[in-house]
């Protein structure tokens, strides 16, 4: 074998050490026969945990109140509820700001048996994100009535990571004047702004529902800036799963939708919205009724774009994929006009299978704008007289339209490579996935 450099070294600094043992040498001694010195360390300086200041609330049972009243929220912006089960949570009087938002959130996992209400709050976000372990650490189950009831104006009010199982009645509404008669004046103290429902989980459970009217002598419960996304929505015969009847400006995305009004024959739309806003980059498989009915009208005089794209839908028992339509009602001259719509690389198949509608891509009725429709993907569509050619099931007048590079199937083996991810078999046309 071949003694190494290094193994050389290791021999004689062993026979030095047996040495100085036998001749009990001390350590200064022989660290001077050895010539060796050891580098001196220290440990390695750790960042300390930052401790973000909060107020601890609840018992775990009974019903909670937290009033920003009898609390001093100008330092500390963070409140957390005790895990446990509680009948009722009550949550009042906390008006922070955009630059300084307060958060509830849950300190282990909350169960909620009756309900949550709020009443005068604004930039409070309510969310069951805190435990890592936990997906939804706020939990409404087997509730009889509502689960959340929103009253007031509440501006900037986020609800996010909650699951609502068995909710029989709305699962989240504006009562008093949030809902339906905060009349607006054009002022933003008479709308509410900034409303997100976020990474919740919805199983058979009741409606989202925010009223409110727009025509020639009313203009009530308007929201402005809704976002309602990456959220689960299985299991329901609710009709509408989420529906605003006069809001401006939504963003409604990256939702998953299955399993929806199994036994429900009314014209519904899975998604509900009055007013202008986008849809996109939502999969719903397995329902039935219009994946959105935008009932569309623009705030002000400049026309806005409502968009429809890179959705996924599949498989309804009946109605089309999407509808766009205008009222007269809804047209005021000075207040609101007509809006242009763009709707592109959707995947759209197998609709209407009761053959009792239309079942295309787009239900397009009256409306005064221009329509852009290219690079939409269908499969499987339902026509009940004629060809299917670009996938639009036209009513009344409708808008100019352009319409390009658009591609239809009679089998859905030739459009997508499978009815999970759906993904095309076309470059550029249809859905890029969610």
């Amino acid at each position: 074998m071949r003694i190494t450099k290094k193994m050389h070294l290791f021999i004689a600094l062993i026979v030095i050490l047996f040495a100085a043992c036998k001749k009990n040498t001390t350590p200064e001694e022989i660290k001077s026969e050895t010539s060796v010195v050891l580098p001196i360390t220290s440990p390695t300086p750790t960042t300390p945990v930052a401790i973000i200041p909060s107020y601890e609330v609840g018992t775990g049972s009974g019903y909670l109140t937290i009033d920003g009243k009898s609390l001093d929220l100008s330092s500390i912006k963070l409140i957390k509820v005790k895990g446990g089960t509680y009948k009722g949570i009550y949550i009042k009087n906390i008006l922070a700001s955009s630059s300084s938002p307060v958060k509830i959130v849950n300190n282990g996992q909350v169960n909620i048996s009756e309900g949550m209400e709020t009443d005068n709050v604004s930039y409070v976000t309510i969310s069951g994100d805190a435990i890592n372990s936990l997906t939804y650490g706020f939990a409404f189950e087997n509730i009889a009535l509502r689960a959340i009831k929103l009253n007031g104006l509440m501006n900037g009010v986020t609800l996010k990571n909650m699951s609502f199982k068995n909710v029989n009645d709305y699962c989240i509404a504006g009562e008093k004047t949030n809902g339906s008669n905060l009349a607006f004046n054009g002022t933003s103290n008479t709308r509410v702004e900034n409303f997100k429902i976020l990474n919740c989980l919805f199983d058979n459970a009741g409606q989202i529902s925010f009223g409110g009217n727009l025509n020639e002598n009313e203009d009530t419960g308007l929201f402005k800036g809704v976002e309602i996304a990456n959220n689960i929505f299985q299991n329901t015969n609710a009709g509408s799963v989420c529906a605003f009847t006069n809001v401006q400006d939504y963003d409604i995305h990256h939702n998953i939708v299955n399993n929806i009004n199994q036994s429900t024959n009314n014209h519904n739309g899975v998604f509900y919205m009055q007013g202008n806003g986008v849809f996109h980059d939502n999969k719903l498989t397995n329902y039935q009724g219009n994946a959105i009915r935008m009932w569309i009208y623009s705030r002000g005089n400049s026309p806005a774009t409502v968009e429809i794209y890179n959705n996924i839908c599949y498989n309804t028992r009946k109605y089309g994929g999407f509808e766009i339509q205008q009222f007269d009602r809804n047209i005021i001259a000075g207040k609101t006009t007509f809006v242009n719509a763009k709707v592109y690389n959707n995947t759209v198949g197998k609709m209407n299978t009761s053959k009792d509608w239309e079942g295309q891509i787009l239900d397009l009725y009256n409306f005064g704008g221009t329509l852009d429709y290219y690079n939409n993907l269908g499969f499987e569509l339902y026509k009940a007289q004629g060809t299917i050619t670009d996938m639009i099931n036209y009513n009344g007048n409708a808008a100019k339209t352009n319409i390009s590079n658009n591609k239809y199937f009679a089998q859905q083996s030739s459009a997508v490579a499978d009815i999970s991810k759906f993904t095309s078999l076309f470059a550029g046309i249809g859905s890029a996935g969610i």
